[in-house]
């Protein structure tokens, strides 16, 4: 991933500039996205962008590394961590090409490496943690396709408001109205199936180790809420507090059989530190 260094023979727009230089406007356009564009080492974070005679223009396409944080990677697997508030990827076909997605961010990394890109799992936005890419369509369609079968463990810690003592666990159906809202339903819907052990707590607040045996959209939001404990920084799930400016909801495990040798791969990343600090 060898970086990019041109300079300007004369005034005019910088996507038009690269254009002429071999490089496509939607690529250049990523690269701002990914904040890889520098003029005269200062990062360009908008577009559109007018370069000056003699401006010096570099692509440091060795930072795309630096805007992922790999938790393991071989011949077919990606695995990434997620930062909280960052989307999984574009539910908007027209915003696709140009937002700041996770999905985008690897497509871009693998590219580089003339590798192709498939998403197997996705996390909310709002959620950080594991999230499982593969490398060609094949694996894909095996992993998906069997799914529940396949996954092992799904691990979340959260922290929730109010005291919880005792472990339990939500069995009911979930649907989704036209807001996009999350409901539990005793008829219809799908079926969604959350663990929870209470692992730390104070007078506020209880650090909840969680393990679901469904994947269903807000799935482990929705049923904190109905338990009258909402994840901090939970805002559309009703939870008035926040203190730590995110939601307090983290993917930090996964197992699952791996189709093509048979073994189960399993993948962790530790618990964002300052989950910890709210009980020091």
């Amino acid at each position: 991933m060898k970086n990019i260094k041109l300079t300007s023979d004369k005034d005019i727009d910088l996507v038009k500039y690269l254009s002429d230089n071999n490089i496509a406007k939607n690529k250049t356009k990523t690269y701002v996205k990914l904040g890889l564009i520098y003029i005269n080492d200062k990062r360009i974070k908008k577009l559109p962008y007018l370069i000056h005679k003699n401006d010096k223009i570099e692509i440091k396409k060795e930072n795309v590394t630096s805007n992922l944080d790999i938790l393991y990677e071989d011949k077919n697997y990606l695995i990434i961590n997620k930062e909280a508030g960052l989307l999984t990827i574009s539910t908007d076909k027209k915003d696709s090409k140009y937002e700041d997605t996770l999905y985008r961010r690897v497509r871009e990394y693998l590219n580089s490496k003339k590798e192709m890109c498939f998403i197997v799992n996705r996390i909310d936005k709002e959620t950080s943690g594991i999230v499982i890419f593969v490398k060609n369509d094949k694996l894909k369609e095996q992993l998906q396709s069997n799914w529940n079968n396949l996954v092992k463990d799904r691990g979340y810690i959260a922290i929730v408001e109010g005291i919880i003592t005792k472990s339990g666990r939500v069995d009911n159906y979930l649907y989704e109205d036209k807001m996009t809202f999350s409901h539990s339903t005793k008829v219809g819907g799908k079926r969604a199936i959350t663990n929870y052990q209470p692992i730390k707590r104070n007078d506020k607040y209880t650090m909840l180790d969680i393990h679901i045996e469904t994947g269903r959209k807000n799935q482990i939001r929705v049923h904190m809420m109905e338990m009258n404990h909402p994840i901090l920084g939970d805002k559309k799930y009703k939870c008035k507090s926040n203190p730590l400016k995110r939601l307090a909801l983290h993917h930090y495990k996964i197992s699952f059989v791996d189709p093509l040798s048979n073994n189960i791969l399993t993948i962790e990343k530790k618990v964002p530190k300052e989950f910890y600090d709210l009980f020091s």
